[in-house]
């Protein structure tokens, strides 16, 4: 005869681990891991930070240069310590300005392209633009400033002004050459654009001769 199993007792049935006591073996067993990971994300923490603060300094002291580079030369000197920046791009641009108002205009055309490159798109870009377009035409290079200004007027994405003024210069060029079709087309365009700008304004008020004339001096590049 099969003797029946003895109740099992209460108090000396093994209870389920607590949770403190399942949080203690977690912790035995990974709290190892879990220290390396914290020490890891905060060394990346740490790393960025330091990261964005060299990176402010450095920017603070590529302001400081740019405002003590108040000569030519100072300005030239800049531009060969930060290549690329867009501090340089401005320092170009008046490296182009100065070079074009004492009549180095290869130089400034030189100038002009690299500011146009170093600058991000919008008014002082599109002022280096300008300022090429103008030194093209006075090394002779009219056809491909004639370009540069079409470009310039026909960008929908400029200002109103600046397109205007390429507006302009371009019929000054047609006059100068005797193309009054050309004249006319650029000045319809420009009304178009804004009548009551000042570029339109002297666009219009220019007289088409009846036969080709030489072309005018030098015409320095209106500045943003």
């Amino acid at each position: 005869m099969t003797t029946p199993a003895t109740p099992s007792d209460p108090q000396s049935a093994e209870l389920p681990p607590s949770p403190e006591v399942n949080l203690q073996r977690a912790w035995d067993k990974y709290g190892t891991l879990l220290y390396i990971l914290v020490a890891v994300v905060g060394a990346g923490v740490l790393a960025k930070g330091g990261w964005d603060y060299l990176n402010a300094q450095k920017e603070l002291g590529i302001k400081k240069d740019y405002a003590e580079a108040t000569t030519p030369d100072a300005m030239k000197t800049f531009v060969a310590n930060h290549p690329g920046h867009v501090l340089t791009g401005v320092a170009e641009l008046s490296i182009g300005n100065n070079a074009y108002a004492t009549g180095k205009f290869t130089d400034a055309l030189a100038a002009y392209n690299a500011a146009a490159t170093d600058l991000p798109a919008g008014p002082f870009q599109a002022n280096a633009k300008m300022g090429a377009a103008m030194a093209l035409l006075q090394t002779g290079k009219a056809g491909e400033a004639e370009a540069a200004l079409h470009a310039l007027l026909n960008d929908s994405s400029l200002l109103k002004t600046t397109r205007c003024e390429a507006g302009y210069h371009l019929a000054v060029i047609a006059i100068a050459a005797g193309r009054t079709e050309d004249y006319q087309r650029v000045a319809d365009q420009v009304m178009a654009l804004d009548p009551s700008n000042p570029f339109a304004e002297h666009t219009f008020q220019l007289k088409p001769p009846a036969s080709p004339i030489s072309m005018p001096g030098a015409i320095v590049p209106a500045k943003s």
